[in-house]
C-alpha cells in the first residue's frame, strides 16, 4: 500500500504534530516518523473507502472520538484496533500492522536516545535556541501505562467500598 501524500508533520508526545518540519528528535535525517506514516495510510484507507467515524464506530469496538484520535495522531493506536480498522474497511491488517510495529520500535529507540544524550544546562539550550516557538518532540510511551494503572486503582477502590455499602446494609 502506498502512503497517503498528505502532510503528516511529526509526532509529538500527544501524537500531534510538532512542527519541527517533519523531523523527529533523534532522527535528523527522517522525513517522517513511522507513526506518521500510520496515521496517514489510515486516513488514506477511510477516505477510499468513504468511511466515517461514526461508521468505524459502528463497526468496531472503539468510538467515534478514539478514531478521530487513532487518525490524527493524537494517540498511537492498539494492534486490536489497527486489526478492527482493516477489518471494517476490508483491507489485510498486515501492512498496517507493520507500520504499528515501526511506530512502537521508533519510540523506544528514540526515548533510548533521548535518555542516552547528555543533558544541556537549561541556560546554553535557551542560548543556542533562539527560536522558542518550536517545541520539541517528546515521546512519552509510559504516560498511558501509568493512566491504565490509576484506572484499575480507581475501579478496586470503588468496588471495595460498594461492598463495604452493601455488607452495612445488609449486616
Amino acid at each position: 500500500m502506498a502512503v497517503g501524500t498528505g502532510d503528516t508533520g511529526s509526532a509529538d508526545a500527544n501524537g500531534g504534530t510538532g512542527g519541527t518540519g517533519g523531523n523527529c528528535a533523534g532522527c535528523e535525517g527522517c522525513a517522517a516518523t513511522p507513526w506518521a506514516e500510520l496515521a496517514a495510510e489510515m486516513r488514506r484507507i477511510k477516505g477510499a473507502t468513504e468511511l466515517s467515524y461514526g461508521q468505524l464506530a459502528q463497526r468496531t469496538h472503539y468510538s467515534r472520538s478514539s478514531w478521530e484520535r487513532f487518525l490524527n495522531q493524537k494517540q498511537l493506536p492498539t494492534r486490536i484496533a489497527v486489526e478492527q480498522f482493516a477489518a471494517a474497511s476490508g483491507q489485510d491488517p498486515r501492512p498496517l500492522l507493520i507500520r504499528l510495529e515501526r511506530s512502537l520500535a521508533h519510540g523506544t529507540a528514540t526515548a533510548a536516545h533521548t535518555a542516552a544524550t547528555p543533558r544541556t544546562p537549561v541556560g546554553a539550550v535557551r542560548a543556542s535556541r533562539p527560536d522558542r516557538s518550536v517545541r520539541p518532540v517528546r515521546h512519552d510511551l509510559g504516560r498511558p501505562l501509568g493512566l491504565v494503572a490509576a484506572g484499575a486503582l480507581a475501579g478496586g477502590l470503588v468496588t471495595l467500598l460498594a461492598r463495604a455499602a452493601r455488607t452495612r446494609l445488609v449486616g
